[in-house]
């Protein structure tokens, strides 16, 4: 005779435990995309200086010269959804385990979050390759590769206060490797941890990132928090109950967002990357700088 043995499903829901945003607290939110789809940025052009002239009779300033300026133009190019129905029968019969917020959270973590982050990443690299900021990668000498990114913005004097480096976990074993030992106290270390980083390299916290966030070559990149335009112009999230179509719930949310690097910080951003992989332009959904650069107006 058989012995059927019974089985249930746990309540308890096997979730994917995830990070949470790199980037979300190092990126410029100073512009407003409230209202429309695309900003004019102006950046004025200053002058060099000119003698002062003590004996002239006329402008002993040297002339006027009418103040000139750049157009950057920013148009938000990533307008992304999703929906989940969780019918009520079968909910029911899995001891009621899919409960909405919990789904939601998970929808968030594995889905919307790295895809805001991936889209910051890969505009910043759109950017350090049309300015050139590139360092080749390399096994040996990696922490002087990461001093090298800190000279292509301090030579474009960006400040020190502000920079963040990301980096792959294969490029950090390689630093860490060199340098051995951190240079901060076991108490501001701890500071640093709570923040999200993981240390500091010649001043710069370090944040961790596994390689699939960056495209494909780039193993680090280093960037000044004003140099990045972080926009979420629409963050919709619903947990709609009386729908016509399910008998359940039904999660739906609708998400506006785009990166840039702004046409006059465009040198606060570095990465170290193998050139020969890198594609050109970047064009991806995610790769599109949606920066239609700077004019002369």
């Amino acid at each position: 005779m058989a012995v059927n043995l019974a089985s249930k499903y746990s309540s308890k829901l096997d979730l994917i435990i995830k990070h949470g945003s790199y980037t979300d607290n190092d990126v410029n939110k100073d512009y407003d995309f409230d209202g429309v789809d695309t900003i004019h940025v102006l950046t004025p052009t200053t002058v060099a200086l000119s003698d002062y002239d003590r004996t002239s009779t006329g402008d002993r300033y040297g002339g006027n010269q009418e103040l000139q300026d750049t157009l950057g133009t920013y148009i938000l190019k990533n307008d992304k959804s999703f929906k989940i129905a969780i019918d009520r029968g079968n909910n029911e019969q899995q001891m009621q385990a899919k409960q909405a917020g919990t789904v939601l959270r998970a929808q968030m973590d594995e889905q919307v979050t790295p895809a805001i982050d991936k889209n910051r990443f890969a505009k910043a690299v759109a950017g350090a390759i049309a300015n050139g900021q590139i360092v080749e990668y390399g096994t040996s000498k990696a922490y002087d590769k990461v001093l090298d990114l800190g000279v292509f913005l301090g030579e474009h004097e960006m400040p020190e206060d502000g920079r963040v480096l990301y980096i792959t976990t294969k490029m950090y074993k390689l630093v860490k490797s060199e340098i051995v030992l951190t240079a901060h106290t076991d108490a501001y270390g701890n500071k640093i941890v709570e923040k999200g980083y993981v240390g500091m390299l010649d001043g710069v916290p370090v944040k961790v990132v596994p390689s699939s966030y960056f495209p494909e070559g780039v193993h680090s990149i280093m960037w000044h928090k004003k140099a990045i335009l972080g926009a979420n112009q629409v963050t919709s999230i619903r947990k709609i109950t009386n729908s016509e179509n399910v008998d359940g719930t039904v999660l739906a949310g609708r998400f506006i967002y785009d990166a840039f690097v702004l046409e006059a910080k465009k040198y606060g951003v570095a990465i170290i990357a193998e050139k020969s992989k890198l594609a050109t332009g970047n064009n991806s959904d995610e790769g599109n700088s949606g920066n239609e650069g700077g004019s002369e107006s």
